[in-house]
Formats: structure tokens, C-alpha cells, sequence
């Protein structure tokens, strides 16, 4: 048979007001509990029985007891399941608005993670704190923005908060809002002063995560809140940068049509054509070429042409031979964009590069041609591409050796035999 203190918390669950009564009259525990400490407060003030609630705080009722699991109060459960009648109640009768969870969540907290800007409103202003960070470093303003609720960062924001304040790590919520994505909380946040100009610790700005992230519409909002739209930061990578490197086209167009500088290059030296070569952004290295990207700017020796081909990027390749590149240029080790395509077996690469007038007889610093490279990677099928493009079969390296003794030494019998057959000599 249940006792009175298991009857009072099964009556609070049910919403029996009479039963209630009777069984606090009857001596019940008021503040009784189940195995997770929940009392008959915090299931009423959870399921919206604003007289139930009444009356157990009339019985006496801790109204600031924290529940065993999660160290929850009965305002934090009223706030998450908004039940303003409760909060308002609550908090007339002595609640602590800023008590903490296990997690240092206040009732705040969980009412901003919902969007329930109501309740956010009536605890705001029993002077709930906004300052308040939980275990994650996170206030009240931070989670209405990592959670886009819009109408509660309005109202957070009417209590006269600093609206750039940063965190550890120097992220205003601007920052945040621009990484996430969320573009009408950007919106809100500039209409409230934010800084768009302000930087974190590693240099970067609003601009920088929203470039890096690939939100172009929020790139255009800040760039017409005069953001500064060629900053580097601690890496010297502007938005530019960022976002070729991702391969966002979108933002990039929305950077080159504002006028961002194609030229500037980051700490390791790399101009944004430089860096999108080398990822094989087709479609971005053609947008950087139109604004006028130097085709020929070099980084560690390495041009945007022999980046694309080393990395086996056709397309790439293709477009930048469209827009003028020279195939037959070598980087400063000396090799051509057609040898590191044939290093590394790049076929289709090799294809592109020979249609597109490279030199098939070109010989690197050591004198060694695309076909010596094929011959000693054990390619058949590029040999015979090579041969068919007109390889001159008898050239030497600087070391005296030609693609036929290179397939010799290396016992690539296949290949030995395609070149004797179409006329290489011992």
C-alpha cells in the first residue's frame, strides 16, 4: 500500500487539487521525493498546475530545493516548459533566478534554449543574470545565438548589455552568429551596434568565419556593415583565402564583386588562386582569373598550372590553360606542369596538358622527359599516350640514360618491348 508522501507526488503528476490538500493535511511530506529527487513542487511547477504550486508553497514547500538529477529547481523546470503563470508565481514567492544546474545552467538558460522570449522577458526582469556563464563558457546571449532565437537576443539585448562582449577565446556573438549561420541574428546584432570590425585571438573577424563557413548572404551583410574585406588574420588569410580554400564559389563571387584583393598573399606566401589550385576549384579559379589573378605568381617555386597538374585536377588544368597559362613553364625545381603529371600518373591530366600544347620532349633539371617518368613508374599506358604525341624515344638524362634503358634496368618488359617496336635504340 503507498503511503501519504508517494500519494501527494502522484496527485501533484495528476493535477488532483483536492487530494492534494487532503493529503498535506493529512501530514504528507511536502517536500517529498522520488528516486531522482523530484518533489511534488517541481512535477507541478514542469506540468503548468499553477494552484497545485500555489498550495504546496503555502505548505511550506522549499522553493529552491535542487532535484538529484541534473541539480534542476522547480523554476528551471517551469521555465523549460513554459509555463509562465509558474515562473512569474515562483519567483513572487522568493525563487532564486539565478541558481545554478550541475551544468552552471540557469533557469534563464534554458528558457533562452527554447526561444520562449515570454519567459525570458518576466526573468530578465526579476534581474536573472545575463553575465552568467555554465561549464561550456557559455551566457545566456551565446546560446540565444548558437540557437538563432532571434526575439530572445532582442530582449537580452534591451537590458543594455554589452552586445560585443568575448569570450575566452575573444568570439564576440557576432562571430558566432556569422560562423553558424544564422543570418537574421547577424542582422539583429548589427542593428544593435556590434563591432563588425572586432577580432578574436587568432586574428579572425565576423567576415572570417562567415567566408570560412560558407555563408555568402551573411559575407554581403557584413561586408555592407563596412567590414574590413581584405583583414588578415593571425595566418595572414583573408576572407578570400578562406573561402577558396573551402571552395565556397558563392562567397568568393560575393568577395571579388566587392572588390577583394586577389593578390595578397598569406604568411606561407599563397594568393587565393595559389591555394584553389591546389584544391582543384574549377569553378573558383576561373572567378579569381576574371578579377584579374596573377596566372603566373609563383609560391615555393610552384605555379598554379604545375599545383593543378601535380594534384591530378583536370579541370583546373584545363581552365587555366584557357585563361593563358603556360603549359611548358617550369616551377623552380624545373619540372613542367606535363613531368609532375606524369610523376604521379595523372592520364587524363597528361591528356589535357598535350592538347593544350605542352612540350612532350620538355626535360626537367636532370634532362629527364615526361616519357623517362612513365617508363620508370611502370606506366604502359602513358608510354604509349607519350609515343603517340610524338616522344622523342632516344633522349638522354644527365645521368646518359634514355626511357628505354630506364625500363630495362627496372625489368618492365611491357614497356620495353613498346618502345623498341616503335623505335627506340639501345
Amino acid at each position: 500500500m503507498e503511503n501519504n508522501d508517494t500519494l501527494l507526488l502522484k496527485a501533484a503528476k495528476s493535477g488532483d487539487i483536492k487530494g492534494l490538500r487532503g493529503l498535506l493535511a493529512a501530514g504528507a511530506l511536502v517536500d517529498g521525493c522520488d528516486r531522482q529527487g523530484t518533489t511534488a513542487l517541481m512535477f507541478a511547477a514542469n506540468l503548468g498546475y499553477t494552484e497545485i504550486v500555489r498550495s504546496l508553497l503555502d505548505a511550506g514547500a522549499n522553493i529552491n530545493l535542487k532535484r538529484k538529477l541534473y541539480g534542476l529547481t522547480a523554476l528551471m523546470l517551469a521555465a523549460s516548459a513554459k509555463q509562465l503563470d509558474i515562473v512569474q508565481l515562483l519567483i513572487s514567492r522568493g525563487a532564486d533566478v539565478n541558481a545554478t544546474n550541475e551544468d552552471g545552467s540557469t533557469a534563464l538558460m534554458a528558457a533562452v534554449v527554447k526561444g520562449y522570449v515570454d519567459v525570458v522577458r518576466v526573468l530578465l526582469a526579476a534581474g536573472a543574470g545575463v553575465d552568467i556563464t555554465d561549464k561550456d563558457d557559455d551566457t545566456a546571449l551565446k546560446l540565444a545565438v548558437k540557437h538563432g532565437r532571434v526575439e530572445v537576443i532582442k530582449a537580452i539585448l534591451e537590458t543594455g548589455i554589452d552586445v560585443n562582449v568575448p569570450d575566452e577565446e575573444g568570439e564576440t556573438p557576432l562571430m558566432l552568429a556569422a560562423d553558424l549561420g544564422h543570418l537574421e541574428v547577424v542582422q539583429a546584432l548589427l542593428a544593435a551596434g556590434a563591432d563588425v570590425k572586432a577580432k578574436n585571438a587568432a586574428g579572425g573577424s565576423a567576415l572570417s568565419a562567415a567566408a570560412a563557413a560558407g555563408h555568402s548572404a551573411i559575407v554581403s551583410a557584413l561586408l555592407d556593415g563596412d567590414a574590413e574585406i581584405n583583414l588578415q588574420d593571425g595566418d595572414g588569410e583573408t576572407a578570400l583565402h578562406l573561402a577558396a580554400v573551402e571552395g565556397y564559389v558563392d562567397v568568393v563571387e560575393v568577395l571579388l564583386n566587392k572588390g577583394a584583393d586577389v593578390q595578397i598573399r598569406n604568411h606561407l606566401g599563397d594568393t587565393p588562386l595559389l591555394v584553389a589550385a591546389l584544391q582543384g576549384h574549377s569553378d573558383i579559379v576561373e572567378a579569381l582569373l576574371r578579377s584579374g589573378a596573377d596566372i603566373s605568381g609563383k609560391n615555393l617555386g610552384e605555379l598554379p598550372l604545375t599545383l593543378a597538374a601535380l594534384q591530378g585536377h583536370t579541370q583546373t588544368v584545363k581552365v587555366l590553360l584557357d585563361y593563358g597559362a603556360d603549359a611548358n613553364i617550369p616551377a623552380d625545381d624545373g619540372k613542367s606542369a606535363l613531368t609532375k603529371a606524369t610523376e604521379r600518373q595523372h592520364t587524363q591530366v597528361i591528356k589535357m596538358l598535350l592538347t593544350k600544347g605542352a612540350d612532350v620532349n620538355f626535360q626537367d633539371s636532370a634532362k629527364a622527359t615526361a616519357l623517362m617518368w612513365a617508363a620508370s613508374a611502370g606506366d604502359g599506358n602513358i608510354v604509349q599516350l607519350l609515343i603517340q604525341a610524338g616522344a622523342d624515344l632516344n633522349l638522354k638524362n644527365r645521368g646518359g640514360y634514355t626511357a628505354l634503358m630506364i625500363a630495362e634496368f627496372n625489368g618492365y618488359q611491357n614497356i620495353v618491348r613498346s618502345l623498341q617496336k616503335a623505335g627506340a635504340q639501345e
